[in-house]
């Protein structure tokens, strides 16, 4: 999650924006976002719709993303 923490701070993306677009608690969020909990795929998708990012760059663990290149 570190490289989508480094995404919502380069934009400015407050955690209360994202639980609000999740309709989640911010508590939630930030859990999700420092790695002690998973983002359900369902948030994946409604995050890089929202946003116009991959999933591949910002969700996946880098070891997946050199195995798939």
């Amino acid at each position: 999650m570190l490289k989508f923490k480094g995404y919502c701070a380069e934009n400015r993306i407050k955690q209360a924006e994202l639980a609000k677009l999740l309709g989640l608690t911010i508590q939630s969020i930030n859990n999700k976002i420092n790695g002690r909990q998973e983002f359900s795929l369902t948030e994946v998708k409604t995050i890089c719709s929202h946003y116009g990012i991959s999933a591949d760059v910002y969700f996946l663990p880098d070891s997946c993303e050199k195995e798939t290149r």
